[in-house]
């Protein structure tokens, strides 16, 4: 058969046809997957990301994911959900990566004010960090990403894997968590919680 006639007849093989095919080492049909996929997938961490050097680094690792998966593909169940899943548990595993790598880079941040003195910068980033040492990681992070960062709160959420309700939930408590910590002459409180 020609590799033309080959070509025409596995673009006319449903998805789950060709990953079974796949699954015993066609890898012809892996490459009408990859024709297939390669745009939406791209276009699925793009949107997720808002990167495309990730989105990029991300659609490459969820292909060889599904070449490793390859063997355990029922193809009784439809692919594209399959697919997808998959696609999605890579998103939230580099959302948990760049959030731990987030957690250790806080001593590293420089709070937004207007522009002062040196003596009054370092005053202010000190006072920060100690304010923010009362918040647990979760809290810290939702605070800074939404309200220092701007970061919307469905964002946070699906980078946290969490309703958007229990994020603003999170949100408001770290607020008044460190408004507690902080007395009405300024000076640091308790810890509280």
């Amino acid at each position: 058969m020609s590799d033309t006639a080959r070509f025409a007849q596995q673009r006319d093989l449903s998805d789950e046809t060709l990953m079974a095919h796949y699954g015993d080492g066609d890898g012809d049909a892996f490459d009408e997957l990859f024709r297939r996929y390669e745009p939406r997938a791209y276009a699925f961490f793009l949107k997720r990301t808002g990167s495309s050097e990730r989105a990029e680094d991300l659609y490459q690792e969820l292909f060889l994911r599904i070449h490793r998966a390859r063997d355990r593909y029922d193809s009784d169940r439809p692919f594209t959900p399959w697919f997808f899943q998959i696609a999605n548990r890579l998103l939230v595993d580099d959302h948990r990566r760049a959030f731990r790598h987030h957690e250790f880079s806080i001593e590293d941040r420089e709070p937004r004010a207007e522009q002062r003195n040196a003596e009054g910068e370092v005053a202010d980033r000190e006072q920060s960090m100690q304010l923010l040492q009362f918040l647990s990681n979760e809290e810290r992070y939702v605070l800074l990403a939404a309200k220092v960062d701007g970061v919307g709160y469905a964002e946070v959420a699906n980078h946290l894997g969490k309703s958007v309700d229990a994020v603003k939930k999170t949100a408001s408590r770290a607020i008044r968590r460190l408004r507690a910590s902080v007395g009405p002459d300024g000076a640091f409180g308790l810890p509280v919680g």
